[in-house]
């Protein structure tokens, strides 16, 4: 079921490859992200040769932020799940950091669409801005729907809905917005429309990267709970009752009403140990980027994981 993740072999700078022309600056999301493609010969193998990739940076208040990109790739893949390859990466010339994420979809064959696109058209007073009524009976309807009509070429949704919401308690991600999610489509189909689900994108909202090291370094096992606990899904289960609280209760519910993705999810959560996590990110620490994953940080880290997984096992026992 894993995954091996692309472990890249230098600090990857950006500073002379060109940016797209036309997708630039991408407008979804609070973080900057600029787009641009990969020289002829690249300066790492883990990179494929002229393809687009997003180097996205942090929140300003937050300039270790980027580095949740790449844990959570790391992350995904121990898990088995699609999740984009991110790797470590600076700009030279300006001196910024970024998190350095291949795009999912292949230029001139496919073209990618937000869920949020679909939602909105299916119900015209949607919050598009904020997602205050992203929820999952609307998602079933419109998952169903694209099934019903062989748009969607695999009928596995509610499996990819269960792992993601896993993937997402796991690393502690409260952004799975609509806009954070969606489909990629054949530009070119033989027979009508088809499309699957993208990979888990955008993760680096997530793995307490708001919390400062030098602030937690005296937590208690109970400061740990009580921080997981806190920690939420954006998506609601429905509009019609009181919103789920918490990473835990949504996914019991999703697991109560789809038992049958149970045994896949618990599989996946079991390859996360201490030794495995230790197995697929300890390299990171050793990348010489300016903004680095501190030891601090890379403890804190492996704690709310191991924390996580601790709790999470629990629910699929």
């Amino acid at each position: 079921m894993r995954i091996e993740p692309l472990r890249q072999t230098c600090l990857i700078d950006v500073a002379e490859w060109e940016q797209d022309a036309e997708f630039g600056i991408y407008p979804q999301g609070a973080r900057a992200k600029d787009a641009v493609f990969v020289p002829e010969t690249p300066p790492d193998a883990v990179l494929v040769p002229n393809k687009r990739y997003m180097f996205k940076r942090s929140n300003k208040k937050y300039p270790d932020q980027w580095w949740g990109e790449v844990v959570a790739y790391r992350v995904g893949c121990l898990m088995g799940l699609e999740v984009p390859p991110a790797f470590v990466s600076w700009n030279s010339t300006t001196g910024i950091c970024a998190a350095l994420i291949e795009w999912f979809s292949i230029d001139g064959q496919e073209v990618s669409t937000l869920a949020g696109d679909f939602l909105q058209q299916r119900h015209p007073d949607f919050d598009r801005e904020k997602g205050t009524q992203h929820n999952l009976q609307h998602v079933i309807t419109l998952l169903r729907s694209l099934v019903q009509g062989k748009v969607l070429i695999s009928d596995h949704w509610h499996q990819w809905w269960t792992d993601a919401l896993l993937f997402d308690a796991l690393i502690g991600n409260t952004d799975r917005h609509q806009d954070n999610w969606g489909f990629i489509f054949k530009t070119k189909p033989e027979t009508g429309p088809q499309a699957r689900l993208m990979p888990l994108f955008d993760n680096g909202t997530s793995l307490g990267h708001e919390r400062f090291p030098d602030r937690v370094a005296t937590w208690k096992e109970a400061d740990y709970t009580r921080y997981i606990h806190k920690g939420k899904h954006h998506i609601a289960w429905s509009l019609d009752e009181p919103r789920i609280k918490g990473h835990r209760e949504l996914l019991i519910r999703v697991l109560e009403a789809w038992p049958e993705t149970r045994e896949m999810a618990k599989a996946r959560l079991a390859a996360v140990t201490e030794h495995s996590l230790l197995d697929v990110l300890s390299d990171l620490a050793h990348i010489p980027a300016p903004v680095a994953l501190s030891q601090p940080r890379f403890d804190f880290i492996l704690k709310l994981l191991k924390s996580r997984t601790h709790y999470l096992k629990e629910v699929l026992s």
